[in-house]
């Protein structure tokens, strides 16, 4: 009988021991779901998180925790109405025990991204809610302007809210030709619930020949999943030409002699020669001489000389930024035009030549600071005769 009555002695002091162990708040691990809503169109729509502690112990018990929401993509209290407090998850017989905490979602009938908030445990443990926007966004096409020398003009199609979306593309002629001046280009771009933009590039033909500034059109059609009205469907690229303007046809040739020579007529072996002996005719082509390019206000100035072999010089200077592939600013990894002038400058003679730097153009050489420039002149002498020169530099800094 004593031996009886240690064995129940022995069972009681163990389950004294377990039940001491139940209902006391342990050191549990917690973790937060991750839940997403649909926004709604007004008042408030509920998320849940669920909050799980586990390590309660063999015969569970319950933990406490503090909890905060904090913004992200979503904001307080436009977006959802900020909250905190202490959350109590409990067991019985249990390891993990789950509670939740309900946060309020505004609704608005405005397209807009999907956003996110979290729910910051006291523990640095984190769940993180997304909103899911459900109001039709609308499409919108950039308008983009390039120079002949750019390759290709990039149409942005960007899209004001989150959605599965699908539309048709195609180009159309305006003053600009398929063929001649662009590329015909169609397709159809797809829009997931996270792309915000997609873009379509048409190859820009670069030609030799001087044309006033032309455009042509992006067209959008067949739009699925999209709102019905509001949506701009069409953009409009401007094409801006990069060859010299022709040069006006050069002054009669002076001289003390009556020989003359008319259009179409063959001129004499020789040359035609005047009464004093001199010949009138000249086939060399002008070498002007070009300074290095510096910058000054806004501007490139450069000094250009004409021969004194020449009656005068004629032409147009065509400035250029060099491409960097390497440079911080993006605009200045492909060569682009900075402007050009055109001059007349008296055989033998000199003249500073300023190219006016467009104010965008020079907002990023600045930004850019070492910058590589090319020069070009194109030079007609009064004979009628072409020559070119060019020149580089590397600015420190444009001014």
């Amino acid at each position: 009988m004593q031996g009886v009555g240690r064995s129940w002695l022995g069972v009681v002091a163990v389950v004294a021991v377990f039940a001491l162990g139940a209902g006391t708040a342990q050191a549990a691990t917690w973790t937060v779901s991750n839940p997403t809503v649909d926004e709604g169109d007004s008042g408030p729509t509920q998320v849940k998180f669920t909050l799980t502690a586990s390590g309660l112990g063999f015969l569970g018990g319950s933990a406490q925790i503090g909890y905060a929401s904090q913004d992200g993509t979503a904001t307080a209290p436009s977006d959802y109405a900020a909250t905190e407090g202490t959350a109590t998850a409990s067991s019985l017989l249990s390891d993990t025990a789950s509670t939740t905490v309900t946060v309020a979602v505004n609704g608005d009938t405005t397209p807009e991204r999907d956003e996110t908030f979290r729910l910051v445990l006291g523990d640095g443990t984190t769940g993180t809610a997304t909103i899911l926007n459900d109001d039709l966004p609308h499409l919108r096409v950039s308008d983009p302007s390039v120079s002949e020398h750019d390759g290709s003009a990039v149409f942005t199609v960007s899209l004001d809210g989150a959605a599965d979306v699908s539309v048709h593309y195609a180009t159309a002629d305006g003053s600009a030709t398929a063929g001649q001046d662009y590329t015909s280009t169609r397709g159809t771009l797809n829009f997931s619930r996270s792309d915000a933009a997609k873009t379509v590039a048409v190859p820009i033909v670069d030609d030799s020949i001087h044309e006033d500034t032309e455009s042509f059109a992006l067209n959008l059609s067949s739009p699925t999943g999209v709102a019905a009205g509001g949506n701009d469907l069409s953009g409009t690229a401007t094409i801006a030409d990069d060859d010299a303007a022709p040069l006006p046809p050069p002054p009669p040739a002076a001289g003390t002699g009556t020989g003359t020579q008319t259009s179409g007529a063959s001129a004499p072996a020789g040359g035609v020669t005047g009464s004093s002996g001199s010949s009138l005719t000249d086939t060399t082509n002008p070498q002007p001489q070009l300074s290095k390019p510096r910058s000054r206000r806004g501007t490139i100035v450069i000094a250009i000389s004409c021969p004194a072999t020449e009656l005068l010089c004629r032409g147009t200077l065509t400035t250029f930024a060099e491409p960097n592939r390497h440079s911080k600013i993006r605009w200045l990894h492909s060569e682009r035009r900075l402007g050009g002038a055109t001059f007349v400058i008296a055989g033998g003679k000199r003249a500073f030549i300023t190219t006016r730097i467009s104010r965008s153009a020079l907002k990023r050489l600045r930004r850019a600071g070492k910058v590589s420039i090319r020069s070009y002149a194109v030079v007609r002498d009064a004979a009628g005769n072409i020559g070119t020169a060019s020149v580089a530099a590397r600015l420190a800094r444009v001014r």
